[in-house]
């Protein structure tokens, strides 16, 4: 029982780490765009300035090929660039897309005199009555 503990422990701190590593090389292109690509090698740079080492690891290249077959980086005359766009900054331009689209609510005042409009108006049954009374 404790080395099956011991071993999920080892695949956590793993997964964490190379969680890390990813979020790493994301920030290190965020606010790059096709013109303004970063090489490899300040990439590496970013990396060993985090944590000493980091760049060497066999992780960080499966890292890095992953992310530019998954679309979040682009590999451009062998420099790399952002690519996907984080869900944050998509939530915030559709809301904003949201907000201008919406029409604004008739005033209040538009309200009112709808509804007296509603009530000044006699229905067509009552109106013989009067007539005969």
């Amino acid at each position: 029982m404790n080395d099956m503990s011991l071993i999920k422990e080892k695949k956590s701190k793993l997964a964490a780490d190379k969680n890390q590593i990813r979020r790493w090389i994301l920030k290190s292109v965020a606010e790059t765009t096709r013109k303004t690509a970063v090489t490899l090698n300040s990439i590496k740079k970013f990396l060993d300035s985090k944590q000493k080492n980091v760049s060497a690891k066999t992780e960080t290249k499966m890292i890095l090929k992953r992310l530019v077959e998954s679309g979040h980086l682009v590999k451009i005359d062998g420099r790399f660039c952002a690519g996907k766009s984080s869900s944050k900054k998509k939530n915030e331009r559709s809301q904003l897309r949201k907000s201008d689209s919406k029409r604004k609510s008739p005033s209040r005042s538009n309200k009112i005199r709808k509804a007296e409009g509603k009530r000044a108006s006699v229905s067509p049954e009552r109106e013989p009555e009067k007539q005969f009374a």
